[in-house]
C-alpha cells in the first residue's frame, strides 16, 4: 500500500520508538540518538518528512575529537530510522555499508595469578564498614566469574538472585536483552554466606550490593574501590582511559571460557555462540573478536584453532566487544 508521506519525520522517530518498545526492546540510547538527530536535521531542513541524502550526510560528517565509535552509533541509529521508513513504503537515504575503523583501544586481560592477588586484596579489605567489606569480597568476583557489566552487577537486586536454583536474572541491560545465568557452584557458596551476612533481612528490590545508605553504588564509586583494591594487590594501573578497568574483568572472563574451552578440545563455533548469549551481546560476531584477543595472549593454543577457522577475526569496534 503506497502511504502518502506528510507526517513528520520527528513523529515518524516516535512511530519507530514505539515499535521498537513494544518488541520488547528499552531503545532508551537509540531515542536519544535519534532525538538528537531530528533537532540537528530540522535546522537544515525544516518540515523534514523523511531522511534526505544532503541532511544525512551532514550528519555523518566526524565532530572533532569524536571517537570513530561514536559516529558508528550515530549513523546505525538515523540508518536503522531509514530502514523503517522504507518498510512502511516511505522513500528514504540509507547510508552505504561501511567497514569499521580497527579499534585502538586492547582489553587488559588479567592473569590467574593477578585475579588471585585482587581476590585476596578484596578479602582483606580495611574498613569498620562489614558491610561494604562483604560487597568488596563477592562483588569484583561476581563480575569476572559471571561476565558482568558493572552496571549489571550493580542493578541487581535480592529477588534477582536465586541462591536454590543457583541463578542471576539480568534485567533491563544493554540492549533490551534479560538473560538467566548460571553460576559456579564455589561462587554459589560464596554468595550464600554473603546473602546470610548482608541480606537476612531486606526487601526483595533492595540492592543486592547495598552502599553505607542501603542504596545502591555508582559505577564511578564502584571504579574507586576497584583502583583501591589494584593498589592493595600490587597490580599497577595506567592512569585514566588505560586501565586496567572494572570492565576489563569480563573481558578477562571471556578470554579465559576461550582458552578453556581451546584446551579442552571443545567446538569452538558452539562454544562462541553460548558465550554470545552468556555475555549478552547483540550478535556472535562481538564475541569472535575474543578469539583474536586469546590468540594474542595464549599463542601457544593457536594450533588447536587450526582448522575450526579459517582466519582468527580481527578485533573491530563492533560497537560491543564489552
Amino acid at each position: 500500500m503506497d502511504r502518502t508521506n506528510d507526517v513528520s519525520l520527528r513523529a515518524r522517530i516516535e512511530e519507530l520508538l514505539i515499535f521498537k518498545r513494544s518488541s520488547g526492546y528499552k531503545a532508551d540510547g537509540l531515542a536519544k540518538i535519534l532525538h538528537r538527530f531530528i533537532n540537528y536535521a530540522e535546522e537544515w531542513e525544516p518540515g523534514l518528512t523523511t531522511v534526505t541524502k544532503s541532511v544525512a550526510e551532514k550528519w555523518a560528517a566526524m565532530s572533532p575529537y569524536e571517537a570513530p565509535a561514536n559516529q558508528c552509533r550515530r549513523m546505525g541509529a538515523v540508518k536503522e530510522l531509514s530502514k523503517y521508513l522504507i518498510s512502511i513504503e516511505i522513500p528514504a537515504y540509507v547510508y552505504p555499508k561501511q567497514k569499521v575503523a580497527p579499534s585502538s583501544f586492547t582489553p587488559y586481560i588479567f592473569t590467574d595469578e593477578e585475579l588471585a592477588k585482587l581476590f585476596n586484596a578484596c578479602d582483606n579489605t580495611k574498613t569498620p564498614n562489614l558491610v561494604r567489606k562483604d560487597v568488596v569480597s563477592l562483588i569484583f568476583r561476581m563480575i569476572y566469574s559471571c561476565g558482568l557489566r558493572a552496571s549489571e552487577a550493580l542493578a541487581l537486586t535480592v529477588q534477582n538472585v536465586d541462591l536454590v536454583q543457583g541463578t542471576i536474572l539480568i534485567k533491563d541491560s544493554k540492549f533490551g536483552k534479560e538473560r538467566l545465568l548460571p553460576v559456579h557452584d564455589n561462587l554459589l557458596k560464596r554468595m550464600k554466606t554473603y546473602h546470610s551476612n548482608v541480606l537476612t533481612f531486606r526487601g526483595p528490590d533492595a540492592p543486592f550490593f547495598p552502599n553505607g545508605r542501603n542504596g545502591s553504588y555508582t559505577t564511578s564509586g564502584l571504579y574507586s574501590i576497584f583502583r583501591e583494591r589494584l593498589l592493595a594487590a600490587g597490580i599497577s594501573h595506567g592512569g585514566k582511559g588505560n586501565g586496567p578497568r572494572v570492565h576489563d574483568l569480563r573481558h578477562t572472563f571471556a578470554v579465559h571460557s576461550l582458552r578453556k574451552a581451546v584446551k579442552n578440545g571443545e567446538d569452538i563455533n558452539s562454544m562462541l555462540k553460548y558465550l554470545s548469549v552468556y555475555l549478552g551481546h547483540s550478535g556472535v560476531i562481538s564475541s569472535e573478536n575474543y578469539l583474536r584477543l586469546t590468540a594474542d595472549i595464549y599463542p601457544d593454543i593457536i594450533c588447536k584453532m587450526e582448522g575450526q577457522f579459517d582466519v582468527i577475526p580481527d578485533m573491530e569496534d563492533t560497537n560491543e566487544t564489552d
